[in-house]
C-alpha cells in the first residue's frame, strides 16, 4: 500500500473555496454523543426500565417453567425484571454497528487517501467527487463508531449487557472492492433498521433508531452513487428480517458468534407502541400525504419549468464535471416519480381505511433559477426526513408503520444526493433529528398559498 498523504498534501488538494465550504459543513458532523439515546431512561433518571419485563409477553413466558425446565433462581428472576424489553433489539443493532465500525476503521487504515481517490470504480467521476470520497468515508466511519458507543451505553442503562465486537474478514483487496462492500453493508443497514423498528417498545428508542436509520440511508445513497448505481433505486425501501440480516452479516464474521445477540424469536412486538395523543393513523397518513403533495407538485412543476440543459448548467453544479451534470435531470425526474408514487400509495391507503385523502394545495416555491430550484429541493427533502422520523411513534398499525419507515429512508436518500449537488455534506449528522408535526407544518406553510 502507498503511505497515507501528509497533512500538507491534503491541504494542497483542497485549495478551492468550494472545498473549504464542504469542510465547514463537515466540521460538526463527525461525532455523536451517547446522549442521543438518553431519553430511553426511566422518567426518574434512575436507569430503571420504563417498562419492566414483568409487563411483557416475553416475561410472562419465562415466569412459568415447563415440566422439563429448572425453575429460575431469585437472582435470575430479578435480572429478567431489570432488563428492558428493548435490549434484544438494541443488541441486534449493536451487532451490525460493530461490524460497520470495524469495517471502516480497518479499511481506512489499510488504504491511503490517494489510493481511495484512484479507485478504478471512481474513474468516471471528476476530481471534485474523487477528492470527497476519503473525507466522506471518514465521516461515515465516525458515525458508525458513535452509533456503537451510543447503543452500547443505552443497553447498559436499560439493564442489559452489550454484545461485543466480533472478528471479521470482509474479503476486499482493492479500494474498489472496499467501496463495493461499503455499499452492500450500508444498504443492508437500511433494511435492517426498517425490519427491526416495529419490534421496539419505547418511543424514545424508536425515535433515535429512526434517526440512525435515515443516516444509514444517506450513507447508502452516497455509496450507491460512487459505485455507479442509483442513489435511490426504489420509491419505498424494503425491510429485512433479523434472521435475513444476521445471515448476511454472518458471511463476514470469523469468530464464534454464539450469544452475540438474541435470536429474532425472543423479540416480542410491542402491544402498544403508539404515543398517547389524539392523533390517529388516518391523521398521520393525511399529514404525510400533505407533504408528499407538496413535494410532488414541486418536482412536477419545476421540471416542467426548466429544460435539461438549464438544469445541467445550474451555477450550483459548476464544480462538477459535465458527465455528472448530465445525470442530474434524470435523477431529479426519478425523485419526482417517487414523490408521485408516494402520493398515490398514501391516497389509496387513506381511502381503504375509510378516510378522505387531503387534496393538493396551491404552492409558491419562490425559485426563479435552476440553482434556486435545487436549493429548495434540498430543503424539502431534508424536511421530509425529519417529518417522517417525528411521525413514526404516533403510528399504531404495523403495516402502515413499515410503509412509512420505507418512505422515510427514501427521503433520506433523496436528501443525501441533493445535499451533494448543493455542495453540502450528504450526511451532516450521526443521527438525523426529528421534527414535530407542528414544526413541519410551519415549514411547509411557507410554500402554501391556498
Amino acid at each position: 500500500m502507498k503511505p497515507n498523504q501528509t497533512a500538507s498534501d491534503r491541504d494542497d488538494s483542497s485549495s478551492t473555496s468550494s472545498r473549504a465550504s464542504r469542510r465547514a459543513f463537515l466540521g460538526s458532523a463527525a461525532t455523536l454523543s451517547a446522549l442521543a439515546f438518553a431519553g430511553c431512561m426511566g422518567s426518574d433518571g434512575s436507569g430503571a426500565a420504563t417498562e419492566t419485563a414483568t409487563d411483557t409477553p416475553m416475561a410472562t413466558a419465562t415466569e412459568t417453567p415447563t415440566p422439563t425446565e429448572e425453575p429460575m433462581t431469585e437472582t435470575e428472576t430479578e435480572t429478567m425484571q431489570r432488563v428492558d424489553p428493548d435490549v434484544p433489539v438494541l443488541n441486534y443493532a449493536l451487532t451490525l454497528e460493530h461490524l460497520e465500525n470495524a469495517f471502516y476503521r480497518d479499511g481506512l487504515a489499510a488504504f491511503s487517501d490517494d489510493e481511495l481517490m484512484s479507485a478504478s470504480v471512481l474513474s468516471n467521476f471528476d476530481e471534485q467527487v474523487r477528492m470527497d470520497v476519503p473525507e466522506y468515508l471518514t465521516v461515515v466511519g465516525e458515525h458508525e463508531a458513535a452509533h456503537v458507543e451510543a447503543i452500547a451505553a443505552t443497553v447498559e442503562q436499560l439493564g442489559g449487557t452489550p454484545v461485543e465486537e466480533a472478528e471479521y474478514d470482509f474479503g476486499y483487496e482493492t479500494p474498489s472492492e472496499f467501496l463495493g462492500v461499503a455499499q452492500a453493508l450500508e444498504n443492508t443497514g437500511v433494511a435492517a433498521y426498517a425490519g427491526a423498528a416495529p419490534s421496539i417498545h419505547s418511543n424514545d428508542v424508536l425515535s433515535a433508531a429512526a434517526g440512525i436509520h435515515s443516516v444509514e440511508a444517506r450513507h447508502a445513497s452516497f455509496l450507491n452513487l460512487v459505485n455507479g448505481d442509483s442513489p435511490y433505486p426504489k420509491a419505498v425501501d424494503e425491510a429485512r428480517s433479523m434472521a435475513e440480516v444476521l445471515e448476511i452479516a454472518g458471511q463476514f464474521v470469523t469468530s464464534d458468534t454464539s450469544g452475540m445477540s438474541e435470536s429474532p424469536e425472543t423479540m416480542e412486538k410491542p402491544i402498544a407502541r403508539k404515543q398517547e395523543n389524539e392523533v390517529s393513523d388516518l391523521d398521520v397518513l393525511n399529514y404525510a400525504l400533505t407533504l408528499e403533495h407538496l413535494e410532488n407538485a414541486f418536482y412536477r412543476d419545476g421540471l416542467a419549468a426548466f429544460s435539461d440543459d438549464e438544469l445541467m448548467s445550474a451555477d450550483a453544479l459548476s464544480v462538477f464535471s459535465e458527465d455528472l451534470r448530465a445525470t442530474v435531470p434524470g435523477r431529479l425526474a426519478t425523485v419526482g416519480e417517487h414523490e408521485a408514487a408516494h402520493v398515490t400509495a398514501l391516497t389509496d391507503v387513506v381511502e381503504q381505511l375509510g378516510g378522505t385523502p387531503v387534496e393538493e394545495a396551491e404552492y409558491d416555491f419562490g425559485y426563479e433559477t435552476p440553482s434556486e430550484f435545487l436549493g429548495v429541493a434540498q430543503a424539502l427533502e431534508n424536511t421530509g426526513v425529519a417529518a417522517y422520523a417525528g411521525a413514526a411513534p404516533t403510528v399504531q398499525n404495523d403495516d402502515i408503520f413499515a410503509a412509512a419507515i420505507g418512505i422515510h429512508s427514501v427521503e433520506a436518500r433523496h436528501a443525501s444526493f441533493l445535499n451533494e449537488l448543493n455542495v453540502s455534506s450528504p450526511f451532516p449528522a450521526g443521527v438525523d433529528e426529528a421534527m414535530t408535526m407542528a414544526e413541519v407544518r410551519e415549514v411547509a406553510g411557507q410554500f402554501i398559498v391556498n
